[in-house]
């Protein structure tokens, strides 16, 4: 069970192990220190309700796959259909349909983008929604303190 994350300060990717170490931790790319939400959930196997990086509560499941590759697999299908009569694009969508039913879903917070893999499956949590997304920014808005 791991979370992947965004550092605050240099935005690299960062992987932690479950349930997360209390207190502040150490990036590996940029040195830097920083803490998790303090009102983040202590995970111990149980569905996810609050996300240990920055305390948002929605989150959405997808599956665990490189979104830039299913794209540029999906743009090689069509660049490829003229020649191929269309056959690239079946291939593809196989190809699509077979990863769909292989690969597992992850829970992603709406909030920060925390990637929460090995995790039970909340009920609670669907697929992406886009209204879901436009309120959480909207209201990040509204939550970050003055000056920033």
């Amino acid at each position: 069970m791991t979370v992947q994350f965004l550092c605050p300060h240099c935005e690299k990717a960062i992987v932690r192990p479950l349930p997360l170490d209390p207190g502040s931790w150490h990036c590996e790319h940029c040195a830097k220190d920083f803490t998790g939400s303090p009102e983040g959930e202590s995970f111990e196997g149980t569905p996810l309700t609050r996300c240990a990086i920055c305390g948002g509560e929605r989150f959405y499941l997808q599956r665990d796959f490189n979104q830039r590759i299913g794209c540029a697999v999906a743009g090689i299908g069509a660049l490829l259909s003229p020649f191929t009569y269309g056959l690239s694009l079946v291939v593809c969508l196989l190809l699509d349909l077979g990863l769909y039913f292989l690969l597992k879903q992850v829970t992603v917070c709406y909030r920060c983008g925390a990637i929460y893999r090995g995790i039970p499956t909340n009920a609670a949590h669907g697929p992406f929604d886009l209204h879901l997304a436009e309120m959480e920014l909207q209201e990040s808005k509204y939550l970050k303190p003055e000056g920033h």
